[in-house]
């Protein structure tokens, strides 16, 4: 009789316990909720205030521009009107413009390849161990990290025709100094200023190129008997070439978009000598007002830079499937 009402109760447990196995879940709280949903997207949840930020500074003031560019709008009228590809048809007429296309291509040339000629030298220098090594590679880096407007300022009091240290040098050794920032010499003068500021870029880049180079195939090919040149051509340049396009590349999107130093020392003269795009641009868009053109002529500038940029990220590609 005991054993009967102990397998009842058994069973009456059992099927209380089934019952309340099958009573539906609590439903999660909000935060609960809110927590897994976080969870579930936390890549996009961290990436999202950054994607923001790019559209509302970058994309809307390019969008902006690109719209306002079809437009004649100036500081002068209070209404803008929609002319089309007006704009664009007086860029190609302006000889101004195609001044500023001819300074800007001066300017970008010769300073990327001084600066990547004396960078590159040093560099083959600087990859030899020597005693204070790290002290040297420590100075060469300081024009880079000095700010492009003080360095303006001083480079200005050091091309100073009558107190500058540049002409007293020169004077020093007998010759007449020349006008620095004057009609014959801003330019090149311009140029020597970007070289200085630019070239521990160059020397970074490659050093770092050079010593990414495996030693073993210079000791493999000194003993098949290769002397230093050989070596340099057959394994320096080979090995080095990707690294140092990348580096010319950025360099040269950067000079061609320059506007501070250029702008501090000479603002586009004497006579535009040194009107680069960019000042040219400024100077459309707040000295003459005229905002359109000045858009038409900042979009062109963007787009020369965004090829350059899709030479940067070809390059880049053909470099790492090179190297897998």
């Amino acid at each position: 009789m005991s054993t009967s009402v102990n397998r009842t109760g058994l069973t009456r447990a059992a099927a209380q316990s089934g019952a309340a196995s099958r009573a539906p879940a609590a439903a999660p709280s909000p935060g609960a909720r809110l927590g897994a949903f976080v969870e579930r997207n936390i890549a996009y949840v961290l990436v999202f205030p950054t994607v923001v930020g790019i559209v509302l500074v970058d994309v809307y003031p390019l969008l902006f521009n690109v719209w306002i560019s079809f437009q004649e709008r100036k500081i002068s009228t209070a209404t803008a009107t929609f002319i089309g590809l007006r704009n664009y048809q007086r860029i190609l007429a302006d000889p101004e413009v195609w001044n500023a296309i001819r300074v800007s291509l001066i300017f970008t040339f010769c300073s990327v390849l001084l600066s990547f000629a004396i960078g590159f030298g040093l560099a083959l220098l600087l990859n030899r161990r020597f005693p204070g090594r790290g002290i040297v590679r420590s100075v060469f880096i300081i024009p880079w990290a000095i700010p492009a407007f003080v360095a303006a300022l001083v480079w200005s009091w050091m091309f100073n025709d009558q107190f500058g240290i540049l002409s007293a040098m020169v004077r020093g050794l007998g010759l007449r100094a020349p006008i620095w920032l004057g009609r014959d010499w801003a330019l090149w003068s311009l140029i020597g200023v970007m070289v200085w500021k630019s070239f521990p870029f160059q020397l970074v880049v490659l050093l770092a190129g050079l010593q990414a180079i495996p030693k073993e195939q210079y000791e493999a090919a000194a003993v098949d008997g290769a002397n230093a040149f050989r070596r340099f051509l057959s394994i320096t340049v080979p090995l080095i070439r990707p690294v140092a396009m990348v580096g010319i590349l950025l360099a040269a999107v950067n000079a061609f978009h320059y506007f501070t130093i250029p702008w501090i020392l000479t603002r586009g003269g004497p006579a535009n000598a040194t009107n680069v795009i960019p000042i040219a641009t400024y100077n459309i868009a707040f000295i003459a007002g005229d905002f359109g053109y000045a858009a038409a002529a900042a979009v062109l500038l963007f787009l020369f830079i965004l090829a350059m940029s899709g030479l940067y990220i070809w390059q880049y590609v053909r470099e790492v499937r090179d190297l897998g």
